[in-house]
């Protein structure tokens, strides 16, 4: 164990104590502080390269890095600012890290002062990420989600460690890397679920959100053999998405690809052994898709649907109904038609409306 850095504490909190009693916040470092700094770089180097066993240079390596995280958090708290005696500590911190970089244990707390000096360009970076994700018209839900590690991070309530930065650095390697125009997925919705299974963000909130997006996925189907085969493609495509050997946003909890494949595999089983009668048709609707879709679209609108997207809707459609003149309808025809206003259409969804509203006055009037 590293004694070294005792001496380093008992000047650090002198300082604290001294700051703390008189209100004072002083413009230079304390010069005992360098001293002592600039001696502790020579000696832990020493140290380090003196120990043949892995095993020791771990330990001595890794305790020194938490002493100096103490340490650095005692100056820090004085005024909550990076003042120069703290920025003495955090560049020796630095300079110990840099020794080993890859020997860094990841249960290693983050100083409040790094934190609290990467608070604004996490920020930065995730305002420009935001926007990126929303004029590539990705689900306003599913960003909400892809926003929690930046907001853990920014906001700074919880305690912060080594691994939980190094992930959300390789989170933004691959936000900075995706090609949204050529992604390998059926959107681009579908292209940041891939890309936060493969990071394994494993946060509750998200594992409901891919359970639930796979079951609409699934409901498009209208017969079992259809459904089954929705299960089976989604497995697959999320084991494709899996990155082994990666740490996990919570390293406390279940990857969530691990769950997802257990659900997917659960669901699989329970609608094999199911019985009931099969839906083997759609239903036939006497208007065209000129005046089937805008009808659709005002009741996406005014909320009537849950847990959607147009894109999912305009399937869902397509996978529901027919003409009784012009048979099935093409997903992509009805994505298209959402934003008829042709006037002829409007007076039949509105006759059609008024008809209704008069059917249900004869119960409230």
């Amino acid at each position: 164990m590293n004694t070294g850095t005792e001496f380093l504490r008992i000047i650090a909190e002198e300082i604290a104590a001294r700051q703390n009693l008189a209100g004072l916040n002083e413009p230079h470092a304390d010069h005992r502080l360098q001293l002592e700094a600039q001696r502790l770089e020579k000696e832990i180097t020493v140290m380090l390269r003196s120990i043949d066993n892995f095993v020791q240079r771990d330990t001595f390596y890794n305790d020194t890095l938490a002493k100096l995280v103490d340490i650095c958090d005692i100056l820090f708290e004085v005024h909550h600012r990076v003042s120069p005696d703290t920025k003495v500590v955090l560049s020796l911190l630095t300079f110990v890290k840099q020794i080993l970089p890859r020997e860094v244990s990841p249960f290693i707390r983050l100083p409040k002062a790094f934190v609290f000096t990467q608070k604004e360009p996490m920020k930065t970076a995730w305002e420009e990420y935001d926007k990126t994700l929303h004029e590539q018209e990705i689900d306003p839900k599913l960003i909400g989600y892809a926003r929690i590690p930046f907001q853990r991070f920014i906001t700074g309530k919880e305690k912060l460690y080594w691994a939980d930065y190094t992930w959300l650095k390789g989170y933004l390697a691959l936000l900075a890397e995706i090609d949204w125009e050529n992604a390998d997925c059926n959107s681009k919705t579908e292209a940041l679920m891939s890309l936060l299974i493969g990071r394994d963000f494993n946060h509750e909130r998200f594992y409901v959100y891919c359970k639930k997006y796979i079951q609409s996925r699934v409901a498009l189907g209208n017969t079992k053999d259809r459904r089954l085969q929705e299960l089976a493609i989604c497995e697959k495509l999320v084991i494709e998405d899996t990155q082994t050997g990666l740490p996990s946003f919570d390293r406390h909890a279940n990857s969530v690809s691990s769950r997802l494949v257990k659900w997917i595999r659960e669901e699989t089983a329970a609608m094999k052994a199911g019985r009931g009668e099969e839906y083997i048709g759609k239903l036939t609707v006497v208007w065209n898709i000129d005046t089937l879709a805008p009808f659709f679209k005002l009741l996406w609108d005014h909320k009537l649907f849950k847990e959607t997207t147009l894109d999912l809707l305009s399937k869902q459609i397509a996978a529901g109904f027919s003409s009784n003149t012009k048979g099935d309808f093409q997903a992509k025809t009805v994505a298209a038609r959402f934003y008829v206003t042709d006037l002829d259409v409007m007076m039949t969804l509105e006759a059609f409306l008024t008809e209704l509203l008069e059917d249900v006055r004869r119960f409230t009037h």
